[in-house]
């Protein structure tokens, strides 16, 4: 039954178009940039920093940065512009103002100011004060417009759109057994749900190194996939292949784009062991699988009306250490590759953002909170 649903879904959606993009010689594109660092004042609070800003996002109009804390709820809101603590607000668990329990992993500003908070098991909207607006749950019980599986779930794990109306996650099995089907597009006002089926997510799969002892799986290191609305579009790229997926929520359509890098390769190889039975086979295994690429995600530049994408390649040995090398690739929002550039002296930032122009990348100094700044200069024909 489930692969006639499959199936059946399948054959509702548009035909998926397949487009190649390498790097157009022709085009004069030059590019050179300086850097600076800047603190942020935290006046005499101290920062949130242990998780590298990972539950963290920028207002629309790149002024304010909210930062969680999950473990104790405290939201911290910086002033962007000038580079300084703006104030703290505490969260509630219970009351009308309560977010419930459970762990947030996640957070995103939409385009009315509001944060969504990613839970586990809900989604749950707050005002920029505070103050809890409403709680989303995606499951068989609350979405209507497709026939769920005994074990399909809605990821908590997606993306909103700017204007909140539509959420995006993947349709996932609630144990993990099985590969993620596709994508769930979700009508935030009709809850309603569009199933996109795609093998984006699944393919990456192979990647993944499993440790298990006794027969009993104890953790595993894998591949991320990454769900970005860009002026509008939805896009889903990975850390294995040089390939973006434009979805078109007017057209119900799924396009595929694949890059052709000379700087970097262009996906993962699985010539590592996916299956090992202890922690040391695991380091082994990972340090294996760093000397190959890993693509970054997509960060959109809205003053050159730039797509930006850092990625990690080997660069050489040292011993048995991996020197990586960082290579920024530019795209045009028709996704045109336009040039690749190994950048010098980067840091490694999980966290990065545009504002300004500039290229923000998160930097722990002594446990106080920086930024590295990327000053871009670009020319083009």
């Amino acid at each position: 039954m489930k692969k006639l649903l499959y199936l059946a879904a399948f054959a509702s959606l548009i035909a998926c178009g397949e487009k190649t993009s390498e790097t157009d010689s022709a085009t004069s594109f030059e590019f050179s940039y300086e850097t600076d660092t800047v603190m942020v004042d935290p006046g005499d609070h101290f920062f949130f920093l242990n998780w590298g800003l990972g539950t963290s996002d920028l207002t629309q109009d790149r002024k304010l940065l909210y930062n969680l804390n999950p473990q104790t709820l405290l939201l911290e809101v910086v002033d962007m512009e000038a580079l300084a603590l703006k104030e703290t607000i505490q969260l509630e668990k219970e009351g009308p103002n309560g977010i419930g329990g459970g762990f947030i992993s996640k957070l995103q500003v939409i385009g009315n100011g509001n944060l969504m908070l990613f839970d586990f098991n809900k989604i749950v909207e707050i005002s920029p004060k505070g103050e809890l607006i409403k709680k989303y749950e995606f499951d068989k019980n609350t979405l209507t417009g497709y026939e769920f599986g005994e074990t399909d779930v809605v990821s908590y794990m997606g993306v909103f759109s700017t204007d909140g109306k539509t959420y995006v996650g993947e349709m996932e099995d609630e144990s993990f057994r099985e590969p993620a089907k596709g994508l769930a597009v979700v009508d935030i006002e009709k809850m309603q749900v569009n199933f996109i089926p795609t093998d984006a997510i699944s393919k990456l799969d192979e990647f993944r190194i499993m440790l298990e002892m006794d027969g009993n799986a104890m953790m595993s290191t894998g591949e991320s996939s990454y769900l970005k609305f860009i002026n509008g579009q939805l896009v889903l790229s990975n850390t294995a292949f040089n390939e973006v997926f434009l979805y078109d929520t007017s057209t119900d359509s799924l396009q595929h784009q694949t890059f052709k890098a000379s700087l970097t390769g262009n996906e993962r190889i699985k010539n590592f062991p996916t299956q090992v039975d202890s922690r040391e086979a695991l380091f082994e295994s990972s340090k294996e699988k760093m000397k190959q690429v890993k693509f970054g995600p997509l960060y959109f530049q809205n003053e050159e009306n730039l797509i930006w994408r850092i990625s990690t390649d080997m660069d050489r040995m040292i011993a048995d250490s991996v020197v990586t090398k960082n290579v920024v690739t530019f795209f045009d929002t028709d996704y045109n590759m336009l040039k690749e550039q190994i950048l010098e002296n980067i840091t490694s930032s999980g966290t990065r953002f545009f504002k300004d122009g500039m290229l923000y990348s998160f930097l722990n100094v002594d446990d106080e909170l920086a930024f590295v700044r990327l000053k871009p200069r670009i020319s083009r024909d």
